[in-house]
């Protein structure tokens, strides 16, 4: 059976192609017809086909977990973006397929997917094709995560574990075990619908799926293998084993590869020892002040509540983890949990992992040691009531003896009481020194634990507890203004406090004031970005370090969204499904684009058009000034510009840059005239050379007319370069003569006459 793509021979059956990767039709043994890797018979002679069975439909969630909303569609046009891909692979099946009758072995393989699609649905993952004994599994489409990597993770450690009790099943069934070997690569790939006829499927295209399914043949059984960029995106919430260099097959470079060994115990994000490197705080002295002198007030007796706000990335959690190290050396208990996306409907999820790590529950621990954990527990602290250890048991899902009495309440009064005993707790603990409670991420929070917040922040002043809540801007708190409630909006660095954080995160080494030019107006003052960003650049190898500076190598060219900030942005696009292309539609008009414009560029009829500007403006993704048909917006971070138009496959930006460029010819006259570098640009990113070197050099000209020489300079270097894309002629070199003799003046203003750029000329 030869490959279709490259013609390598590859034995009947295997789902891709040894040398390239493509993936290969089934071979029926029979009548060696091609079949798609999920028929279950031969369509040529009606074979059973043992290496691929029907797909497990009935396994699709019809909703995504934890919200009442239809299922997420897939998006109707391809998009570029990130994707962590998962490929996992039964081991062994053809031989067992062999000792097996082909009924017993589609209920099999059956049980195998259920058991992996329960997993993968339970966290969001979309499997993208039953691959007969294969799933390939995408994280990141149709919706993106902020955790996406995790994500795939946790499935993959979570489908090994399914194994385990399948394999329990299995052997009160029939002989045989059952292993899976799961490869997981994060990279850049085109996804969306690929087919002819009556079959289409959504499929994402480019190395990333290959190299998944690459790394899950490293794989051991029952293990799970990473690529260096998953590693990368995941090294603080996992342990990871370095297995080293591998080379595989159609790939030049050798890959790093990392086998995942187990999810490290929880701990809040900002909390982590110093010895991972978090950059200083920077601009934070006012808050770090007002949140002192709370806790001095908690001290004398008065307890207290502070409420910390701010978008993504703004820096609450490493504000929580200054105070943390502040009060580190006086006595106080502290309480740390957070609210998780995957358990909003999980009553009291964050109190009870923060109540299971507090008794040091462990995994192998019977429920007689729990048991006996809870009662020393309770004791220490003179908690007695009768319910009171049937009440924790049941919090804890610890199974009480046979012999004991049942509690004997409503489920309505029982949570009632679950909710006294936790305060009860608390005042118990704060009776003896302050208490320092800390809960992140209120907007994953579950009604349950809420319940339980009303009631703490109305008993805190009478209790010596500071009560520290961190949530996004989208959060509303349900909490009235009262004297002992502090609310605390984490506003962005000034640009003074951004350089300040670059040239801590580069290590006090002076950056080149281009690249800390692009890093600060990128970034916006988010803390997160900053870091992330000024990261990558020092590890890009665009700068040579020095003793006391870095260096650009080179010129600088733009610079990309990092990796790991790319999920997050990608998932707040992805919230706003219905409008996200008025989002990318205003991305390719620029950071900042007038109602009139848009307007005149979309296809959307107005009031669908307002609708859609109207929620972006609620989710904070653009600001509003003035009312349309006056009105002005402006994407509240270039980053997230850059990622809705980055998300476009090139053609389509093509296509819209052509159209606002005809439009602004046509129907903006007055652009021509003030803003010729604007057309210029458009009709760059269009891929029309001819026009875009025109309005190059009438921008060049308009700014030699003002005085000022550097944009001049920039906006003739550029035409020139766009001029090199044309054919060779007559033409082009007078136009490049143009360009040059009027490059000539601005140079020698800036430069002098005897710099090189000027002689060459």
């Amino acid at each position: 059976m030869k490959c279709p793509r490259c013609q390598h021979e590859n034995p009947a059956g295997v789902k891709f192609c040894g040398a390239c990767g493509t993936r290969l039709e089934v071979l029926c043994p029979a009548c060696q017809a091609a079949n798609p890797p999920t028929n279950r018979f031969c369509h040529e002679c009606g074979q059973v086909l043992t290496v691929a069975v029907e797909p497990v439909q009935a396994a699709e969630p019809t909703r995504p977990l934890g919200g009442p909303q239809a299922a997420f569609r897939a998006p109707a046009e391809a998009e570029r973006r990130q994707l962590t891909v998962m490929f996992c692979d039964l081991v062994g099946s053809t031989a067992l397929s062999g000792t097996l009758d082909p009924e017993d072995m589609r209920e099999i393989l059956r049980a195998y997917q259920e058991a992996c699609a329960e997993v993968i649905h339970s966290i969001e993952g979309h499997i993208a094709q039953y691959l007969g004994d294969g799933l390939l599994v995408y994280f990141g489409y149709p919706r993106a995560h902020e955790d996406d990597a995790q994500r795939a993770l946790r499935a993959a450690l979570g489908i090994v574990d399914a194994m385990e009790r399948l394999n329990t099943r299995l052997r009160r069934e029939r002989d045989g075990r059952l292993a899976v070997r799961v490869g997981i690569h994060t990279g850049l790939v085109v996804v969306g619908e690929i087919g002819s006829g009556t079959r289409h499927e959504h499929l994402a295209l480019g190395e990333t799926p290959n190299l998944a399914a690459r790394l899950q043949a490293l794989a051991e059984p029952d293990t799970v293998v990473i690529s260096a960029a998953t590693h990368r995106l995941i090294e603080r919430w996992f342990n990871c084993r370095d297995l080293g260099l591998h080379t595989v097959k159609g790939v030049a470079m050798p890959l790093q590869v990392y086998r995942v060994l187990n999810e490290r115990e929880a701990v809040p994000r900002g909390f982590e020892a110093a010895s991972t490197g978090l950059t200083a705080l920077v601009g934070r002295g006012q808050e770090v002040g007002l949140l002192l002198e709370r806790w001095e007030q908690v001290k004398d007796g008065f307890g207290q509540v502070a409420l910390l706000s701010g978008e993504a990335g703004i820096g609450k959690s490493r504000l929580l983890r200054e105070l943390r190290e502040r009060v580190a050396n006086e006595p106080h208990v502290r309480w740390e949990c957070r609210c998780s996306p995957y358990h909003q409907e999980s009553a009291l999820h964050p109190l009870i992992e923060l109540f299971q790590r507090a008794l040091e529950f462990a995994r192998d621990d019977q429920p007689e040691d729990k048991l006996r954990k809870i009662e020393d527990g309770l004791r220490r602290y003179g908690l007695r009531e009768p319910d009171a250890v049937s009440l924790w048991a049941a919090l804890l899902s610890v199974p009480l003896p046979a012999a004991s009495p049942p509690l004997n309440m409503t489920p309505q009064r029982q949570k009632q009481k679950t909710l006294e005993a936790v305060l009860g707790l608390l005042v118990a603990l704060a009776a003896h020194q302050p208490v320092l409670v800390i809960i992140e991420d209120l907007h994953w929070v579950d009604p349950s634990t809420l319940e339980l917040l009303n009631l703490l922040v109305e008993q805190a002043p009478t209790v010596g507890v500071f009560v520290l809540l961190t949530f996004r801007s989208d959060f509303r708190p349900p909490w009235a203004p009262r004297a002992h409630v502090a609310s605390l909006t984490l506003n962005r660095l000034t640009r003074r406090q951004t350089e300040l954080m670059v040239s801590r995160v580069s290590g006090g080494k002076t950056l080149a004031a281009e690249v800390v030019e692009q890093i600060a107006a990128k970034t916006d003052g988010v803390p997160l970005f900053v870091e992330e960003l000024t990261k990558m650049v020092l590890e890009s190898g665009l700068l040579q370090e020095h003793a006391d500076r870095y260096e650009l190598i080179g010129p600088l060219p733009p610079l990309a969204i990092p990796t790991t900030l790319q999920d997050s942005l990608m998932a707040r696009l992805d919230r706003l499904a219905t409008v996200k292309n008025v989002a990318q539609l205003g991305a390719t008009l620029g950071r900042s684009f007038s109602y009139e414009l848009l307007r005149a560029v979309s296809s959307v009829d107005e009031a669908a058009l307002q609708r859609a500007l109207g929620r972006l403006v609620e989710a904070e993704l653009l600001y509003k000034r003035g009312a349309p048909p006056e009105a002005t917006y402006i994407f509240k971070h270039a980053l997230i510009q850059e990622s809705a138009y980055q998300s476009m496959l090139l053609s389509r930006r093509r296509q819209l840059h052509q159209r606002i460029a005809t439009v602004l010819t046509e129907r903006f006259p007055e652009t021509l005239e003030t803003q010729p570098e604007v057309l210029a640009h458009h009709y760059t990113e269009a891929g029309l050379a001819a026009p875009a070197v025109e309005y190059w050099r009438r921008a060049g000209e308009r700014a030699i007319q003002r005085s000022a020489n550097l944009e001049a300079i920039a906006h003739l270097t550029r035409g020139l370069e766009v001029l090199k894309t044309l054919p060779d002629s007559p033409e082009r070199a007078t136009q490049e003569l143009v360009l040059d003799a009027t490059l000539g003046m601005p140079l020698w203003a800036t430069k002098g006459s005897a710099a090189p750029e000027v002689e060459r000329l």
